[in-house]
């Protein structure tokens, strides 16, 4: 009995322990990226002629669980990379000092065993559910994020691999919540690339509010290169372009650019009128809303018009 305890112990503790290297990525990963991947799924006959219309209802209620599940397994060794070096902790004991390794719940060579066991875990799980193409570019751009200077040596670079980053992601999500692998033609990768310039110029909303933290690493992110004013306003400026341009995109009416547009409005004014960083926090919060916002845009195009679309142009 005294066994059965400790074990369920040991288990709960390390369940724990793989929560908080995650948590402070499950409004900015883990949720949208999951709910990326099931809208695109249940708007794929948009994507792909051979692709049967599914109801978005029943991929959420049936398919959505294997999307987070898959999204997750992946982030798990990507954030224990992340978490894991000498600078990463330094930085953690004073702005998140819950997360494992600055708390003391493992070190850093545990850490290390932890994270390769959970690349094969989570690599084991694609071959399963689908989603490996996607998984094995996202560890490959976690390597060069965390241990090529990715995420220190240019803001260009470091914006370049949070898109990537984030529509492996979800694109890989898509792919376990359709159940079938995706044919990467030119209508879904078009819109793919559209994200990814939308994420590319407007993730640095990220780096504004955590200025020192980088500084202290050496990271030349926007806001340490440009300046303060300049990153605020070039954010503004992309997010009042996007929020009109992806709507236009789908050649959707006027209700498909209300709530993209107001909140992409509020997230422009909060950026330059807010400038301490617990606003700048709640900003990228709402930005990360935004985001999911734009990714539904396809679905409200389904919903307007069915699979009325002409293949390979998106529109």
């Amino acid at each position: 009995m005294h066994t059965m305890i400790q074990l369920n112990g040991d288990a709960v503790s390390y369940i724990r322990t793989i929560w908080l290297f995650t948590y402070s990525d499950m409004k900015t990963i883990i949720f949208p990226q999951s709910i990326l991947g099931t809208i695109l799924a249940s708007a794929a006959c948009l994507f792909q002629e051979s692709v049967v219309a599914h109801d978005a209802w029943d991929l959420f209620l049936y398919r959505y669980p294997l999307a987070l599940f898959w999204t997750w397994s992946f982030l798990i060794p990507f954030n224990i990379f992340n978490q894991s070096s000498e600078d990463a902790i330094v930085e953690d004991r004073i702005n998140k000092p819950w997360r494992p390794l600055p708390a003391g719940r493992l070190d850093r060579r545990r850490a290390r065993i932890m994270m390769l066991v959970h690349y094969f875990i989570a690599i084991g799980i694609s071959t399963m559910i689908g989603g490996l193409r996607q998984g094995l570019l996202t560890i490959a751009l976690g390597i060069w994020y965390n241990a090529l200077g990715g995420a220190d040596d240019g803001f260009i670079v470091r914006n370049f691999i949070n898109a990537a980053g984030y529509l492996s992601f979800g694109s890989g999500a898509m792919e376990v919540a359709l159940g079938e692998p995706l044919a990467l033609n030119r209508a879904l990768l078009t819109w793919m690339a559209i994200l990814a310039a939308v994420i590319f110029s407007t993730v640095q909303l990220q780096d504004i509010f955590d200025v020192e933290g980088d500084a202290s690493r050496g990271r030349r992110t926007m806001p340490l290169v440009i300046g303060d004013a300049a990153t605020r306003w070039c954010s503004a400026l992309m997010v009042l372009i996007s929020c009109v341009m992806c709507p236009a995109y789908w050649s959707l009416d006027w209700s498909g650019f209300v709530l993209p547009v107001f909140l992409g409005v509020t997230i422009a004014v909060r950026t330059l009128t807010y400038r301490d960083p617990g606003s700048d926090k709640r900003t990228f919060l709402m930005w990360n809303g935004w985001l999911v916002l734009i990714y539904t845009l396809p679905l409200v195009r389904y919903h307007a018009t069915g699979c009325l679309v002409e293949h390979g142009h998106g529109l």
